[in-house]
């Protein structure tokens, strides 16, 4: 997971939340998860654990060329 500076995943990309325990996973952190999971604002959760980590996914072409080459290579 690399570092992100926004609570939206960029391109096809997902987020991680930043609380340590919570396993939620989506293309942005809402301010209603931040405060419905964990009882704080989206900026306290920032303060406190700092932004989303994305969590990088492959496009549907990069997996149909990482499947050919695999075909191709067995």
């Amino acid at each position: 997971m690399t570092k992100n500076f926004t609570w939206y995943a960029p391109n096809a990309e997902l987020l991680k939340c930043p609380v340590p325990g919570c396993h939620h996973i989506g293309t942005i952190i809402t301010k209603k998860h931040c405060w419905l999971v964990h009882g704080m604002t989206r900026d306290e959760v920032g303060e406190k654990y700092g932004k989303p980590k994305r969590i990088l996914t492959y496009s549907e072409n990069q997996i149909k060329a990482r499947d050919e080459e695999w075909v191709n290579n067995t």
